[in-house]
């Protein structure tokens, strides 16, 4: 395409991550713009001037001009709509995880090579600002050869509630476990920071913990409208207390006011108890890697944390470096110590606007051969993530080479 014309992309899923993705549009309007809009239940733009559907099949067979595709549909969807894209002829940005099981996400890597288009997995971490500032504090070899890493993804008693336990990820079934569908952005970290370097083995532990009905406060209702206020006001995982008393979390809705937010609380899956929500997700999980050359990596996913966020300590040969999101501490054997606290904007830390701009440079760029080494670049972290998940319901420490037990 001309690359001074606006990349054109129709929207699946005009969610969370569909809205975030259709922004750029307004602050970048000569480098993006929406073709159309499909959701069955979202409220579109008004007076938006491009069609919008409530099938995204429809969408997708409509014949609307469009050079691409962004996938924000629910995780059970993006195999079906990843592949109608790509026999459409158009580039992808497709949300994580590519695939909920390794077969579809090998189903995806065949299509694109057949089709020669652009497959770019969800990963806005790794575009930051913050997360490449720590990748090239790394990379500089200031505390020498990495011997192990410790990486900590709290997700908080919030949000974790709100979409592990009450919302769209909360039934393994109905998409992936919570591992696959939050810590991919993990897995991608972790094989960026560790590039050159192959998982050799690994295993995994965790559970569903609390959010069990057994658990459940002596009194308790099915619904947080219906409990004794005396079972509400010691509750942490009141739909009350998350939502209307706070306000951190409400982002997720398309209506934020009050008003909505309360009706949302009465009559929708996220005013429902905790302990009553039929919800099979773990709760916390650790994964143990083992790499070649005797690096040794932990990644603990955990629900019940205060804030919300991801903490890593990198041990070396000649340091350590401590990130928490906020700052990067340097602690260097020889020498003094540095603390780098990298300029942050926007969502993700504004890895949202960043992915979209290389999007749109990829787009543009036409490269088919470097479109495949994108694709099975993210795959791995894919591959790792689906053998801790096989190594959790087996017991077994799994050979990442093999794809079987030890």
């Amino acid at each position: 395409m001309e690359v001074n014309k606006p990349v054109k992309a129709l929207i699946l899923g005009y969610g969370i991550r569909g809205r975030a993705y259709a922004s750029y549009a307004s602050t970048h309007p000569r480098d993006f713009e929406i073709a159309g809009l499909a959701d069955p239940v979202a409220e579109f733009p008004a007076g938006a001037k491009y069609p919008t559907w409530k099938s995204w099949e429809e969408a997708i067979n409509a014949g609307v001009e469009a050079d691409a595709v962004i996938i924000s549909l629910p995780d059970r969807m993006h195999h079906k709509a990843c592949l109608m894209a790509l026999e459409k002829g158009y580039h992808i940005l497709l949300e994580k995880p590519i695939g909920c099981t390794w077969q579809e996400c090998k189903d995806i890597v065949e299509a694109q090579k057949k089709a020669k288009r652009l497959v770019l997995t969800g990963y806005v971490l790794r575009f930051a600002p913050f997360y490449k500032k720590l990748r090239e504090v790394i990379s500089s070899g200031v505390i020498g050869e990495l011997t192990s890493v410790h990486h900590l993804a709290a997700i908080s008693y919030g949000k974790a509630a709100h979409a592990y336990c009450r919302g769209n990820w909360s039934v393994e079934a109905k998409g992936t476990g919570m591992l696959v569908n939050k810590c991919t952005h993990d897995f991608d970290l972790i094989e960026w920071w560790t590039k050159g370097k192959v998982c050799k083995k690994v295993t995994s532990f965790g559970s569903l913990f609390h959010w069990r009905p057994e658990n459940s406060p002596e009194g308790a209702a099915d619904r947080c409208q219906d409990c004794p206020q005396s079972v509400r006001e010691g509750c942490p995982f009141d739909a009350y207390k998350l939502y209307y008393d706070r306000t951190d979390l409400r982002y997720h809705f398309a209506d934020e006011s009050d008003e909505a937010i309360l009706k949302m609380i009465e009559t929708s899956p996220y005013g429902r108890c905790v302990y009553a929500c039929g919800n099979d997700s773990v709760d916390h999980q650790t994964v143990l890697m083992d790499y070649d050359g005797g690096l040794t990596i932990i990644l603990e996913m955990e629900s019940y944390s205060q804030q919300r966020t991801r903490v890593t300590h990198f041990y070396g040969t000649r340091g350590e470096i401590i990130a928490d999101e906020r700052k990067i501490e340097i602690l260097p054997f020889v020498g003094d110590s540095t603390t780098i606290i990298p300029a942050q904007n926007g969502h993700h830390g504004g890895g949202d606007r960043e992915i979209m701009t290389e999007f749109v440079k990829l787009v543009r760029s036409a490269s088919p051969d470097r479109y495949t080494k994108i694709l099975e670049a993210a795959l791995e972290s894919h591959r790792i993530a689906f053998l801790a998940e096989e190594s959790r319901y087996s017991g077994k420490t799994m050979d990442c080479v093999t794809g079987k037990p030890c």
